[in-house]
């Protein structure tokens, strides 16, 4: 498993840690998953993710929107 953290930013503008979480053998998308810092999970929709209660919705900075 090998994991990277990239920023994002709310609605508000205010800054946030993503760790992406992949699977090193294949990395295949659905090997892939997205967390807060706090272990809240993320779904993520193109340079979106959301919390599944929808209490945090993020955009990827410019720069991590690969």
């Amino acid at each position: 498993m090998a994991f990277r953290q990239f920023p994002a930013t709310n609605e508000e503008g205010e800054s946030w840690v993503v760790i992406e979480f992949k699977d090193e053998d294949g990395g295949a998308a659905h090997s892939i998953r997205y967390e807060l810092s706090d272990g809240r999970p993320l779904i993520r929709e193109g340079s979106r993710l959301f919390t599944s209660d929808g209490e945090v919705r993020l955009s990827l900075n410019q720069s991590y929107r690969a």
